[in-house]
């Protein structure tokens, strides 16, 4: 997992997200030069999955879509944020026990994918409500997002549950001028504008229940990734945000303490003490960033476990098998069968 983080902002979101609304662009004929105008984002930002954007580059790209479109497509761009979109989120979400599980997660974990709002769940005998609050000025693209993302739960909540749940009627409330009324893609889903607050309803009933997909180690494994996720995030700013930093963009190599220490203008002593005011280490730093990176590629791709090894910079393979066991209790071949059964 990248720790890198690219564009202007304090605030970030992954960039799987733009590149998922680059794509819709791409179907409606508005070409990536503008999207990117005055984002200050690469213009290969669609070849850079996992990365973290600062929010204000993130809601230019935005407000650039927007001017070729309507906030109506926010409902689209939500759909379209199916469960893989949100990476080691929206697997902890898939494979949890309950709808109440899998909220959970969201709620303590949405930072790992965008923190421009914040979550909050409430709940009475006959509804369950999520609502969500911005964290940075009023904007059409900041209300462009926070429709998208109600409407990204409200299709993972639509895909989750089973039988005639499904059909249940939602309520999507949005603080929006202009009518969604009479919008076709929520089926199911009244959406009103005007409203307070941004928050989406259901049905208790059709929330309770076991999920169908509940598998308690694949949940778990997702959870481990979502716990040094947003570790990293909360590091961003500090020493040890900043050696994970330097060791990712030389993963292969592996630089020693020495090496980093040299490239932060310091001696090693003083990296170790900066780092323990902190209470991590050099090694525990370099352990997460290796394991959540060899998570990922036994996951998402189809190298040998010697190319993994080589990639992490491990001198060979049974080297790397030995220390995955001791971070997983699985051996890379175990792990990567468990990802795709």
């Amino acid at each position: 997992m990248t720790t890198k983080t690219i564009g202007s902002g304090e605030y970030r979101l992954s960039s799987d997200y733009l590149i998922l609304l680059g794509e819709l662009a791409f179907e409606r004929g508005i070409p990536m030069s503008v999207l990117l105008a005055e984002t200050g984002l690469p213009e290969n930002l669609m070849l850079m999955p996992g990365v973290q954007i600062g929010h204000e580059s993130a809601l230019q790209l935005v407000d650039n879509f927007l001017q070729e479109t309507d906030i109506a497509t926010a409902l689209e761009f939500g759909k379209r944020m199916t469960l893989s979109k949100h990476g080691a989120l929206g697997y902890a979400a898939q494979y949890s026990q309950t709808m109440e599980d899998a909220a959970g997660k969201v709620i303590q974990f949405i930072e790992t994918r965008v923190q421009l709002f914040e979550l909050r769940r409430e709940s009475d005998p006959t509804t369950r409500n999520l609502y969500i609050a911005s964290r940075i000025p009023d904007s059409r693209a900041g209300l462009f997002m926070t429709l998208a993302f109600l409407a990204s739960v409200e299709t993972i909540c639509r895909t989750l549950v089973t039988g005639e749940a499904r059909k249940a009627e939602s309520t999507l409330q949005i603080a929006a001028e202009g009518d969604l009324s009479d919008q076709e893609t929520l089926p199911c889903c009244t959406v009103q504008t005007s409203a307070k607050l941004n928050c989406l309803t259901w049905p208790r009933n059709a929330l309770d229940g076991m999920l169908p997909f509940f598998d308690p180690k694949l949940a778990d494994l997702a959870q481990q990734e979502l716990t040094q996720a947003l570790t990293h995030v909360t590091e961003t700013n500090t020493m040890a945000g900043k050696v994970r930093e330097i060791l990712n963009e030389h993963l292969a190599e592996m630089p020693t303490v020495e090496d980093v220490a040299n490239m932060l203008f310091m001696s090693a002593a003083t990296l170790n003490r900066k780092l323990k005011a902190e209470q991590r280490s050099f090694q525990q730093i370099k352990d997460e960033l290796r394991y959540s990176k060899a998570q990922r590629l036994l996951k998402e791709t189809t190298l040998s476990v010697d190319q993994i090894a080589d990639q992490l910079g491990y001198s060979d393979a049974s080297n790397f098998a030995k220390a995955f066991k001791n971070w997983s209790s699985f051996s890379p071949s175990q792990y990567r069968q468990g990802s795709t059964d």
